[in-house]
């Protein structure tokens, strides 16, 4: 595996950006991206406030915006970054994901 650090950085600065919208909404300030072949493909923050919907965490909502744009629920060669590590949920969803 090649890691580009630049892209790394890159990617990861989206995701600290989304969990600064989070944070702004008064919502834990969690960030995600997903990203396939070098490029967003999703990006979400926690919006379980806002929706009312304990499942809306920042990494399921990108990755349910990640399938749409992939067209399958499986990720195959998508990356997810995160902004702190995910909870059991969903660390969970990843895995179904992979």
């Amino acid at each position: 595996m090649v890691i580009n650090l630049p892209s790394d950085e890159a990617f990861m600065r989206e995701a600290l950006r989304q969990a600064q919208k989070a944070y702004e909404a008064d919502e834990v300030p969690v960030g995600a991206v997903v990203v396939r072949a070098g490029k967003i493909i999703a990006r979400a923050y926690n919006q379980v406030e806002l929706l009312k919907d304990a499942t809306a965490h920042a990494e399921m909502l990108a990755l349910t915006q990640a399938e749409a744009a992939v067209g399958d629920w499986r990720l195959t060669n998508c990356d997810l970054y995160v902004t702190k590590e995910p909870c059991a949920m969903c660390a969970g969803a990843c895995n179904c994901r992979a």
